[in-house]
C-alpha cells in the first residue's frame, strides 16, 4: 500500500478529482488547506533568510491558496489515480499546477473496504 499525496495549487480542480477518485473506487481521500513556506514567512514578523527575502520580490506576490489531498491506495491503484489527476488538471507538469508523490505504507488499520 502507498500514501498518495497531491499538493494542488490549481484548487478549482480538487472537487472533481475527489469525486472521480471515489467514483473509480480509489479510496476515500482527505483534503486539507495548506500554504507554502514563503506565504508563512511573509505573514509573520519573522525576518526571512536573505535568499527568501530576495525571492519574495522576484516571485509572484499574489498569495496562492493550495489544497493537499491524502489517499491510501493499493500499489496497483497508484497509476490510475495519477492519470485521473493529470487529466483533471490538464497536465500536472505545467507550472503552478501541483505535485504528486507517494510514500510506502507498511501498516494500515481502520480502512474501509
Amino acid at each position: 500500500m502507498q500514501l498518495l499525496v497531491l499538493i494542488l495549487t490549481k484548487t478549482e480542480c480538487m472537487p472533481q478529482i475527489v469525486s472521480d477518485m471515489v467514483g473509480a473506487g480509489l479510496g476515500d481521500p482527505t483534503v486539507i488547506d495548506c500554504e507554502g513556506a514563503l506565504n508563512v514567512i511573509d505573514k509573520s514578523n519573522v525576518e526571512p533568510p536573505p535568499l527568501f527575502g530576495g525571492l519574495r520580490y522576484i516571485l509572484n506576490q499574489v498569495k496562492q491558496e493550495s489544497k493537499m489531498m491524502f489517499a491510501v491506495l493499493k500499489d496497483e491503484q497508484i497509476d490510475k489515480a495519477k492519470k485521473l489527476i493529470d487529466k483533471q488538471v490538464g497536465g500536472i507538469e505545467k507550472p503552478n499546477t501541483g505535485i504528486i508523490f507517494t510514500v510506502p505504507i507498511s501498516s494500515v488499520e481502520g480502512l474501509r473496504n
